[in-house]
Order: C-alpha cells, then sequence, then structure tokens
C-alpha cells in the first residue's frame, strides 16, 4: 500500500503488451519455492478486500499464483501484502493493514506461525534478518519503529524507536540503516542501528522522505528521497521539495552524492529504485522512464532505458541480468511482471495477482 504523501499510481489510459506477452499458466510445479533463479511476486491486493497473495516464477519463466491459498487449503495471506524476504527456510510475508507478519515455510509456503501485536505492530512494512534467529521489520504510519523480532520464539523481544514513517532497511555488517520516509508526514533522515546493542547510534540527514534503500558493490547506500508533495489541488500534485537520489558513504556516515531526480514545484511523479550488475548499475525511473547509471556517475544518464510505461515496482534479476518491473492497471485486476534485457528491450510479460510491487529473486 503507498502512503498517502506518495503518489498513488495513476492507471495508464492505454497499456498494450506485445506480442511475446504470456498469460498466467499456474502450472503445477514439483521442486520447491526456493529454487535457485526463481522468483516469489508480492502482490498487494486491493486495500481493504484481505486478498494479497504471493505468485510464483519458476527461472523458466512459468508462473503460478495463489501459492498460499494453494498451500494453505483456501486461507489467505490477509489485507496488503506489503513486501517479502526469506531467511533460511523460512519465508517472512509482511501484511500491512493486516498488522501482522506471517511466516511460511519457503519451500512449500506453508503456514508456520502469525506475529501479530496490536499495540506493537501498527503499519509494518519491510523485514531484513541479521541471522536465522534475529528478524527487523520497520513499522509505523507516524512515530517509527523498528520490530527486532525473535524467530526462535516468533515474538517482539525489543521495540526500537527510529524517525517517523520508517520503510525499506539494509544491514551492512553489524548496524542497520533505517530509511524515514515521514509516514503521513515528512521525515528526512536515516537511523543508524547498532546490531551488537540494538539501539540507535546516529541519525543521519538525506532528503526529504527516504523510502528506498540499496546497497552497491562497494558497500555504500543509495537512497530514493522521494520529496515532500502538495496534494491540496488535487488530481494536480506538485512536489514541494525535490525527489533525490543520494549515495550515502557508510564509512563516513556522510552524503557523497546528491542528484535531483524531479526538481521542486514540478508536476509529482512516481519513482522507483533497485540496483543490478553485482552492484555496480543503478536503475531508477521516474514517471514512465526508467534509467540505468553506473554507481562510479557525476552526472545522470540523459536518455531512459526505457519509456512509455509508468511502473509499480522495479527489481533486477541478479541471475541473468534482466530488468523486472510490476504494473498494476488497477487494484481491482490482476497485474503483470515484464521482464526486459538489460539494454531495455521487453522479453515478455507475465499476468500475476492484484497489485504486484515487487519480485524478490532466490
Amino acid at each position: 500500500m503507498i502512503r498517502k504523501n506518495i503518489l498513488l499510481l495513476t492507471a495508464l489510459s492505454v497499456f498494450t503488451l506485445i506480442s511475446c506477452k504470456k498469460e498466467e499458466s499456474n502450472f503445477s510445479f514439483d521442486g520447491t519455492y526456493i529454487e535457485s533463479g526463481a522468483a516469489i511476486v508480492v502482490n498487494e491486493g486491493s486495500f481493504g478486500s484481505n486478498n494479497g497473495s504471493a505468485s510464483f516464477i519458476s527461472r523458466n519463466g512459468q508462473v503460478s499464483n495463489n501459492i498460499f491459498e494453494a498451500a494453505n487449503g483456501g486461507d489467505v495471506l490477509g489485507d496488503v501484502f506489503q513486501s517479502y524476504s526469506r531467511v533460511g527456510n523460512t519465508g517472512i510475508c509482511v501484511v500491512n493493514n493486516s498488522q501482522k507478519i506471517v511466516l511460511v515455510d519457503a519451500r512449500t509456503f506453508k503456514y508456520l506461525a502469525t506475529i501479530s501485536d496490536a499495540t506493537k505492530i501498527t503499519y509494518p512494512r519491510y523485514a531484513v534478518a541479521k541471522d536465522t534467529s534475529r528478524l527487523y521489520v520497520s513499522n509505523g504510519s507516524g512515530t517509527g519503529t523498528v520490530l527486532a523480532i525473535d524467530l526462535k520464539t516468533k515474538t517482539i523481544a525489543k521495540t526500537i524507536a527510529v524517525g517517523s514513517g520508517p520503510e525499506q532497511m539494509a544491514i551492512l555488517g553489524n548496524q542497520l540503516f533505517v530509511a524515514n520516509s515521514g509516514g503521513f508526514g515528512v521525515d528526512s533522515t536515516i537511523s543508524v542501528i547498532s546490531l551488537t546493542t540494538e539501539t540507535v547510534t546516529n541519525t543521519v540527514k538525506v532528503g526529504d522522505m527516504p523510502t528506498k534503500i540499496v546497497k552497491d558493490a562497494q558497500n555504500n547506500l543509495w537512497i530514493l528521497c522521494y520529496g515532500a508533495t502538495d496534494y491540496s489541488n488535487w488530481p494536480d500534485i506538485n512536489k514541494l521539495t525535490p525527489t533525490k537520489l543520494v549515495k550515502l558513504n557508510t564509512s563516513t556516515l556522510s552524503v557523497e552524492k546528491s542528484f535531483t531526480l524531479v526538481p521542486a514545484n514540478s508536476p509529482s511523479y512516481n519513482a522507483n529504485l533497485c540496483i543490478g550488475d553485482a552492484g555496480q548499475t543503478l536503475y531508477y525511473s521516474v514517471g514512465d522512464e526508467v534509467f540505468a547509471m553506473s554507481i562510479a556517475a557525476t552526472t545522470l544518464p540523459e536518455e531512459p532505458l526505457i519509456s512509455g510505461r509508468e511502473f509499480y515496482g522495479l527489481n533486477a534479476n541478479p541471475f541473468n541480468g534482466e530488468l523486472v518491473a510490476t504494473y498494476a492497471p488497477s487494484f481491482t485486476q490482476s497485474g503483470y511482471v515484464l521482464r526486459y534485457s538489460s539494454t531495455g528491450t521487453l522479453r515478455d510479460s507475465l499476468r500475476v495477482g492484484i497489485g504486484p510491487n515487487a519480485v524478490i529473486f532466490n
């Protein structure tokens, strides 16, 4: 689910999938869902409809939808399946509007357990693991926390206060970096947490509304700072502050580079960020254009890699160099995963569930 102050994806009036489109096969898979090179698709579902779902894409490009329901006698994941990650053979399903974390056997998607606590889990977003025993979940649409979860007891062991509206996170060494977006307000910081003490040791200012965070090959972080947005003249939405791509040096905890993707006082556009090419190439989207940029670049690229489609999510396949995008025509009908070559040629499109926001590779 996108926050109020992050641009809601506007359905395109015309979206033509070219002839190489593959329809949903919902094939019967004989292996396990942790097959190397395969992927899990996070389908949010319709807000309030309790129909978030997971799809599986085999390394051969075959699709099986509703894999949680199939593995669990028709039971559903819940309302707004926000994110998925894996710790060993345990799959972590963060279900935002249901305010819970669902654990599954990552090999079969059989249900294992639910972690829920109405007083502590208020708006869960993303999960990262230190190891097979400790998990961290960003949480909160206003005042933010990171929930330290004991995976052995499946309980919340500690609540760590961070900035407001925490979103994506990254672990580097013994530190956890948390992007604080502001939630329904505006924040501009990264919280740095020591995983030894599980306390915040530093707070770094980067840009307004940091939401997405990726690690590069030099162990530095790149952060997409969405920028504050003015909705007062809806449906005309404008930027109050710039959308920025920021490089954070994790040794000095200082901003080393900052690129403006959308200037202040401009129309607001949906934006995404991922990294590929073994951490050497950044892919970012602004509106209906996707760009590729080396982590060594000193200026933004002039020509887009892909144009003409506004995507809901963006990921890079670490196994074959493909750029993989998700498209949500609406939140009442099936979405698509589109697979592109590293040069931006569309290879195929795969029909998945409602509101696909990410593709997580094994």
